[in-house]
């Protein structure tokens, strides 16, 4: 009879274990749901709080498409804006031009000067958007963020390209505009940042260069009096992934001048 006993005991103790087991492993798990759904929600809020905050800076761009320079230069009190670009059909691609002394400041600093990562739309500091053959902008782009120079990496594609191939900046002086000639993604020859050349063949032939590099034929032909404009961000293109240095250019040349 006590051996008995002792048998019913052992059993309702293993099953009383067991119990214990299964109860703790499915807390366990629903634990980590919960922490899963944590995480989830927590990289969805910091997605949606970039997104949001960088759609209001397009939309504060968008909502000023009539402003001219000096009324920017007012708005940011900054005396360091010299321009505006837009590219044609794209309605939220309105942003002020700044210079500084170097190309570094603005592209970790905002219009007001404040520290920003994404910087802003810089001009080269060597060149002149009224006076030079050459005008050279640089911004950043970004997988996961919404920058200023995100929107060139749609013109990897040629349909993209046909409908938006005429850009425009506007100075204090002058309405420019300028039509897109070749689009490609440099990784070790970067004579295109040349801006001195000993005479207008040697000028010619480097407008040739930089059309022959182009990823698709586009049908212009460029002529020795020719001003051009390139604006240049980081490739994000996962084929050129494994390169130290990628760099996008849009290369454009210059079709119309008109006064401001």
């Amino acid at each position: 009879h006590g051996l008995l006993v002792l048998k019913q005991t052992l059993y309702f103790s293993a099953g009383w274990l067991i119990g214990v087991y299964m109860k703790l492993k499915i807390r366990l798990l629903l634990i980590s749901v919960l922490l899963i759904q944590v995480v989830y929600s927590y990289f969805n809020l910091e997605k949606e709080y970039y997104f949001e905050m960088y759609d209001e800076v397009e939309k504060s761009f968008s909502e000023n498409n009539d402003d001219n320079v000096e009324q920017l230069i007012l708005k940011y009190n900054n005396s360091d804006i010299k321009g505006i670009i837009t590219i044609n059909g794209e309605e939220d691609f309105n942003y002020p031009i700044v210079k500084s002394i170097n190309n570094d400041y603005y592209l970790t600093h905002d219009y007001y000067k404040n520290y920003d990562k994404y910087g802003s739309v810089v001009l080269d500091y060597r060149v002149d958007l009224d006076n030079s053959k050459k005008i050279i902008l640089y911004g950043h782009s970004s997988k996961y963020e919404d920058t200023y120079f995100n929107k060139l990496e749609l013109y990897y594609d040629k349909s993209y390209y046909d409908n938006h191939k005429y850009i425009n900046i506007v100075t204090e002086n002058n309405n420019y505009r300028y039509e897109i000639f070749s689009v490609y993604v440099e990784t070790e020859d970067f004579s295109y940042m040349n801006l001195n050349f000993a005479n207008k063949s040697d000028w010619y032939q480097h407008l040739v260069t930089l059309k022959n590099k182009s990823i698709y034929d586009i049908d212009i032909d460029l002529d020795k009096n020719d001003s051009i404009l390139i604006m240049q961000t980081c490739s994000n293109s996962s084929y050129y992934s494994s390169y130290d240095k990628k760099y996008l250019l849009i290369i454009s040349r210059r079709v119309n001048i008109e006064k401001s």
